[in-house]
């Protein structure tokens, strides 16, 4: 089919749709029903009951994908953006016919001009970005493929899907990691021993991970969906990981003791048989595939619970593993079915419980009672009577040695030497068999802490004859780092004599690190749990999150009560309020010691009011308590504050740090609930501030946006505003008005400046490489006052523009009145940067004190002008008073030589207005917000031409974009 043919096709489709659009429009506005409201303050929408097919009348589509229709409204006074994706069919995994495809949406068209719609690649193949802008209601035509016939679309808003995308990232990272190194484990270890079990546990978790990927769309996403589909590849690999787990489960605990057991060989050679099918689209073969894998699970895990039971111990340590996998897929098959489809965590729970399995299966293979060195049933070797008795137990013993990851350690006391077998050796990373040390270099190994503990143990036992010991010690490794090693000996000699110490040695660092970690957020005095502690737990509520209480307290006057009782008395103090506070919360709150005298007590799912909280704390530390015959009063004062007035648990602790500073104002002694109005007692913490600027800055949390500045007469893009944002990690964007006036203050705004202009300039560069447009493209730059003072500005404003090679006064310095226009001396500084190849721009005229005749005295190129202006101008018929001056303003500075630039322009009457006056640009909302520099070469792209539709007349009225591979 030629491109001519292909493109009428397209057109005469398209203009089918709009028919259809214009008619449910017109049904829609007799009915009075109204779609969903784009603006509406959820972050996702679900269009799916909205959604209403449409058979055009030429027919279905050549690939299958069909039409569907839908109102669409925007009742806000802004535009509104949210990216639409096609979520997959509940039973995409379990059909008789395999689907070839994801779910996905192929085009969207608009019966709104205004309406834009755009891909938005960012967030998927066939994701669409739609633009309504205010009080709008408009028709969008979805075609989508591989679609049920009740299809689920999903409509966010960019912000949230892009948080929901790194969550699901990080998490699916996490899980895959966490079995990829299951399997490396694995992997390592049957290489080692040579032994069945791990080998089939390796292939098992194989299998977990490439399921895992195929689920997440990895491999369809390359190509690799093979006949069956993307949801056939997924089943077959399924089932081959249920096929090494009947092997591992046979190896561990043999089947053949079950009654009516068929032979595993037949059992394998189907379920591979059903999988290869599945993988090639044979109908029924991905069902059945399905359900084999969580029958098989089932009985797998039954299978070693059973023998477990009955005594057999390695059957004992992989059933939990076997049962984790046996929910997995239990659970993978219920929201297959929609039994989660309202949970959007459910498939990160289901993944957090595969990584779960892998990580148990790998701990039960790897040290678990003797798994990994199970002796083959069907051993060749001959049998312990043929060979000689010492020599097998000799080599058994040292197999059981090796398989534990210990080895021999001996010190010879008469030599004054240490030994170690080619086992421990390996420990320390020396791969060359046994090595041997002197008594000095061996201590030159350990680590200077741990030296004299070891030389004491060999002392304390060395007139012991006989008796063990027990010593974990650091010793260098050959890479140089430091490992724990533990060494379990005996003191041996010839009659009473102690000559030698002989034992195993093995390596503990995982155990020693993993008890660290346990302690580290516990707080030694009272053994609750700690600051650190604290926010660890606030991170994990998760979805519980709104419906905690914080309670934060800090000990009235415990100062005086420390110097009147002193350490131990205070002690007793404090060990005394944390049992109080323990039993004030006890089955329903947890407590912590967040500082010296400071606790936390924090509730979840309370049922009681948080003021009742506060006052049943308060009096239950208003009792005395009994030190030395004395009474000691430490009542304290109590901050609350609930999670659903915080966004995170930073700052849901701040918050409850305020209701704190409330209580200890108040006089103590007493309980305050956060609430809004408390905000302007909180403590600028200057220093804090000012720190973390600077480290943005060098960390590269500063970036620039660019709101765009349009030219009037054509509506083509001619410039842009930089606008400073910093992308502050854990806490999002930081609204400028929270740094800005502060760096100014501490003359940190001069590095931002600086900062500000060279990335511009990078920008400028690049955009004007990649557009050769006439006049060529501007950017405006915010400079301050405290800039213009400093003499570098003139030199760097000059490097820039030369080393970029900027197209002259395509760099333009917006500077505000009160900044360019107090001093002669400014004014010189103005026309040297002018000379240097910028130009400049007087921002915000008009909200100063400046006056018309001073635009003559100033050397400015534009003047922008404040959109206060246009709120106080003209009507739809006539000019008001400020209409009049306005269009003064603008008359003026085109007879001094000067452009005009309007802020704040947010709809197309007043566009045109300002176009009809003769302005020259103007930016605003109506155009574009700030947009991420990313994005400002598509921008570019779109609005350097002619902004009109070039298309048919036959479609003149449909914005569509098509999706693209």
């Amino acid at each position: 089919m030629s491109g001519g043919t292909r493109n009428c096709r397209w057109f005469a489709s398209v203009f089918a749709v709009l028919l259809a659009m214009f008619a449910c429009a017109a049904g829609a506005g007799t009915s009075g029903l109204q779609g969903p409201d784009f603006a509406s303050a959820g972050p996702v929408l679900q269009l799916g009951p909205a959604l209403s097919p449409y058979h055009a009348a030429n027919g279905s589509e050549s690939d299958g994908s069909a039409w569907y229709m839908l109102t669409a409204v925007n009742e806000s006074v802004r535009p509104v953006t949210r990216i639409l994706l096609a979520d997959q069919p509940y039973d995409a995994a379990l059909r008789i016919l395999p689907r070839r495809g994801r779910a996905a949406i192929r085009q969207v068209a608009t019966s709104d001009a205004d309406v834009i719609v755009e891909n938005a690649h960012a967030y998927g193949r066939y994701a669409f970005r739609v633009t309504m802008p205010p009080a709008t209601t408009a028709e969008l035509a979805l075609r989508l493929s591989d679609a049920a016939t009740y299809p689920q679309v999903s409509a966010w808003l960019e912000p949230a899907l892009a948080a929901h995308n790194r969550q699901v990232a990080v998490l699916f990272a996490a899980v895959a990691g966490l079995i990829a190194c299951a399997l490396a484990i694995m992997t390592g270890l049957a290489v080692m021993t040579g032994h069945s079990a791990p080998r089939w546990a390796a292939l098992v978790l194989l299998g977990v991970l490439l399921v895992r990927l195929a689920a997440a769309g990895v491999f369809d996403a390359i190509g690799m969906g093979g006949v069956g589909g993307p949801y056939g590849i997924t089943a077959m690999l399924a089932g081959l990981t249920l096929v090494a787990g009947l092997r591992l489960t046979d190896t561990i605990a043999p089947m053949e003791r079950l009654p009516d057991w068929a032979p595993l060989r037949t059992l394998t050679i189907g379920l591979v048989a059903i999988s290869a099918a599945a993988l090639v689209g044979v109908p029924g073969a991905m069902l059945l595939t399905d359900m084999a894998v969580v029958i098989g699970t089932g009985l797998i895990a039954a299978h070693l619970v059973r023998e477990g039971l009955a005594g057999a111990q390695a059957a004992r340590v992989a059933a939990p593993s076997a049962t984790v996998f046996a929910l997995v897929a239990t659970a993978a098959a219920i929201s297959a079915l929609g039994g989660f489809h309202s949970n959007p965590a459910a498939p990160g729970i289901v993944g957090g419980f595969a990584a779960t399995g892998a990580v148990l299966l790998a701990l039960a293979v790897a040290a678990g009672e003797g798994i990994a060195i199970l002796p083959a049933r069907r051993s060749t070797a001959a049998p312990l009577s043929n060979r000689g008795a010492a020599g097998s137990l000799r080599d058994e013993t040292a197999e059981a040695v090796a398989a534990s990851y210990q080895g021999v350690f001996e010190v010879d006391l008469g030599e004054q030497t240490v030994k170690l077998s080619p086992e421990a050796a390996t420990l320390l990373g020396f791969c060359n068999g046994a090595e041997s040390f002197s008594g000095a270099q061996w201590l030159a190994r350990l680590h200077p802490e741990d030296r004299e503990i070891y030389r004491d143990a060999l002392e304390r036992f060395r007139a012991e004859k006989g008796q063990a010991f027990r010593v974990e010690f650091r010793a260098q490794a050959e890479n140089g780092a430091y490992c724990w090693l533990e060494l379990r000996a005996s003191a041996m000699g010839d009659g009473d004599a102690v000559d030698r110490y002989l034992g195993l040695i093995a390596d503990v660092t995982t155990r020693k690190e993993a008890d660290a970690h346990a302690t580290r957020d516990r707080d030694a005095l009272t053994g609750l749990r700690n600051r650190l502690g604290l926010v660890e737990e606030l991170d994990r509520l998760g979805g519980d999150f709104g419906s905690a209480i914080l309670a934060l307290l800090d000990i009235d006057r415990f100062k005086s009560i420390h110097a009147s009782l002193g350490d131990e008395g205070g002690d007793n103090v404090l060990i005394g309020v944390a049992g109080r506070l323990v039993e004030v919360g006890r089955n329903r709150a947890q407590v912590f010691r967040t500082g010296g005298d400071g606790f936390a007590v924090l509730f979840v799912h309370a049922d009681t009011n948080a003021p009742a909280i506060g006052e049943r704390i308060a009096v239950a530390l208003g009792e005395p308590h009994r030190w030395n015959d004395r009474n000691a009063f430490a009542p304290a004062s109590i901050g609350l504050a609930l999670g659903r007035d915080a966004k995170d648990p930073f700052d849901l602790i701040r918050n409850a740090e305020l209701g704190l500073r409330k209580a200890k104002s108040d006089g103590g002694g007493c309980a305050r609930l956060y609430s809004p109005d408390l905000e302007k007692h909180a403590p600028a913490d200057r220093v804090a501030l000012d720190a973390a600027l600077r480290e943005a800055l060098a960390q590269g949390e500063m970036d620039l946006a660019y709101q765009p500045i349009m030219r009037l007469a054509d509506g083509r893009v001619a410039g842009f505003e930089a606008l400073l944002r910093w992308n502050r990690p854990g806490r999002g964007q930081v609204a400028p008005g929270e740094f800005i006036a502060h760096a100014e203050e501490t003359g940190f705004i001069v590095e931002l400046g600086q900062f500000a202009l060279s990335r511009a300039a990078i920008d400028l560069a690049r955009w004007q490489s990649a557009f050769a447009m006439e006049p060529a493209l501007f950017v405006g730059v915010n400079v301050s006052r405290r800039q213009l003072k400093n003499r570098e500005l003139e030199r760097h404003v000059s490097r820039l523009i030369d080393k970029r090679g900027l197209r002259p006064g395509t760099l333009k310095l917006e500077l505000t009145e009160s900044a360019a226009i107090p001093s002669a001396g400014f004014r010189d500084t103005l026309r040297r940067l002018r000379n240097c190849g910028a130009s400049l721009a007087i921002d915000d005229f008009g909200t100063g004190t400046s006056t018309l005749s001073e635009l003559k005295n100033v050397p400015f190129d534009t003047v922008k002008i404040d959109k206060s202006f246009l709120a106080r101008g003209q009507t739809a018929e006539a000019e008001s008073d400020s209409g009049v001056i306005l269009r003064s303003i603008v008359q003026l500075a085109h007879e001094l030589g000067r452009s005009v630039v309007l802020e704040g322009i947010e709809n197309e009457r007043d566009a045109a207005w300002l176009k009809e006056i003769g302005c020259d640009y103007g930016q605003g909302f109506y155009f574009a917000g700030a947009l991420p520099r990313q994005e400002v070469p598509d921008f570019i792209a779109k609005h350097a031409t002619d902004p009109t539709p070039r298309m048919p007349e036959a479609v003149s009225g449909v914005s569509g974009m098509e999706g693209q591979a």
